[in-house]
């Protein structure tokens, strides 16, 4: 096919060059993190507001047009390759998160399928990706489990049934959160490099909760067969639960936890 009328022109189906050319520009920012995917989004959806809609027809054309490039290696040209850019703009708007999330588990899939270099091709794209999805989330992810940050501040204070509110270490919080995700929470967190409950370091935490805990548990559960032990108990128990023992506990167990849940 002769592509040259396609590189000289000054549309292409319907599209103004200039504007497309406008799109590509954006995207490469975003790709090499110049702009966020942010101000891609939007920079990208008021060029697209003022252009006339791509016919299924015309993505037809556009998709054959991107395959014989591809197939045929002439994308590797200067003008043919600017030409495959301008096409691929054309049907690929900047990404949602959705979007992004299903990219992460192509990439999964496809990595099987790939040698060396494809593979280390894939995860730079797959870093791009969680990125930018990092980005979205404007810091509230857990570096760890990957999880929000608010969605583990949740398990900041458990109930226990014997003593009441007892503050959770970090990691105990961060394995309940993990526990209580829904599965699209979890595939999420997992895509974007979490780790799993048992790659987390639990020993430190569950032997800090231990000595906490401990000596109080004891002394309300002997009441329980000790009648002696029972105002001791009752106490114990408003002694733990009190404003000012609580934030000495929060206090005790705040290493690890961003500033705003110590």
């Amino acid at each position: 096919m002769d592509l040259t009328p396609l590189l000289d022109a000054e549309a292409l189906f319907g599209w103004p060059v200039a504007t497309i050319d406008e799109l590509v520009q954006l995207s490469k920012q975003a790709n090499a993190g110049a702009i966020t995917i942010t101000d891609w989004r939007s920079s990208d959806g008021k060029l697209r507001a003022g252009l006339p809609a791509v016919s299924d027809e015309h993505r037809a054309s556009i998709a054959k047009l991107k395959r014989e490039l591809a197939t045929s290696g002439l994308y590797k040209d200067e003008d043919r390759g600017r030409l495959f850019s301008r096409l691929h703009a054309m049907v690929s708007p900047a990404p949602d998160n959705a979007e992004l999330r299903q990219q992460l588990s192509r990439f999964a899939a496809l990595s099987r399928e790939f040698d060396a270099e494809g593979r280390a091709m894939l995860e730079e794209e797959r870093q791009r990706v969680i990125r930018w999805l990092r980005e979205e989330d404007d810091g509230d992810r857990d570096p760890k489990t990957m999880l929000p940050w608010s969605f583990i501040a949740k398990f900041r204070v458990v109930e226990e049934p014997e003593l009441g509110p007892v503050p959770q270490p970090v990691n105990a919080a961060r394995k309940q959160a993990m526990g209580r995700a829904t599965a699209e929470q979890m595939a999420d967190a997992l895509a974007m490099g979490g780790q799993r409950a048992e790659g987390l370091a639990e020993v430190s935490s569950d032997m800090m909760l231990y000595a906490l805990t401990r000596f109080p548990k004891l002394v309300i559960q002997s009441a329980k067969d000790n009648a002696d032990v029972t105002q001791h108990a009752q106490m114990l128990r408003s002694i733990w639960t009190s404003p000012e023992v609580q934030q000495l506990l929060r206090e005790e167990t705040s290493r690890e936890w961003p500033q705003e849940y110590h």
